[in-house]
């Protein structure tokens, strides 16, 4: 791959990597996967944040995806908790959290929670929806059927565990 190509994605896991690693990172990916922890700032949605490894210093926020150039973007999933909650009642209407921040920052289609989820599910759910994002063409993801892959996911979890909404209702894209 050259330089000037796109990567296919990033995967970025809590510990593993903090921001300044992630920024380059999704400055030349299609597709950003994050499976940690993030938090919502109720009083400045904008500094809502992704728990990387070096958060206290560096933190990906709200504001911080702004200032990344993100030409090559196309999805984001966020498989971390309350991505797509804004952290307070009193901001129940409001649009900045994380998830439409990364869709804001330059990502079409964005991947995001309402809620906690559980640990477990989450990876069934994100292998699932990867499985229904491939094109047939081995390695190849379309992240334009992100909304359809994600509908038919929870369909299927759905029909697993239908008394208990909390654990499959959270998920959310955001996107055309």
């Amino acid at each position: 791959m050259s330089l000037g190509e796109p990567s296919p994605g990033v995967r970025v896991h809590g510990v593993a990597q903090g921001e300044r690693a992630a920024r380059p990172h999704l400055a030349r990916s299609a597709i950003a996967h994050f499976a940690c922890h993030g938090t919502s700032d109720s009083t400045d949605p904008s500094q809502s944040r992704l728990i990387l490894d070096d958060h206290a210093t560096a933190p990906l926020t709200v504001s911080a995806l702004g200032r990344v150039s993100l030409d090559h973007a196309q999805m984001a999933y966020l498989s971390v908790c309350s991505t797509a909650h804004a952290g307070s009642s009193d901001l129940i209407d409001e649009a900045i959290h994380l998830t439409s921040a990364f869709q804001l920052a330059g990502f079409p289609h964005a991947i995001g929670t309402l809620w906690p989820i559980d640990d477990r599910l989450a990876a069934e759910i994100a292998d699932s929806f990867y499985t229904h994002l491939t094109t047939g063409t081995p390695g190849r993801l379309d992240p334009a059927l992100a909304a359809t892959a994600l509908h038919r996911t929870l369909r299927t979890v759905r029909d697993r565990y239908p008394a208990t909404p909390s654990l499959w209702a959270a998920y959310l894209h955001a996107g055309a």
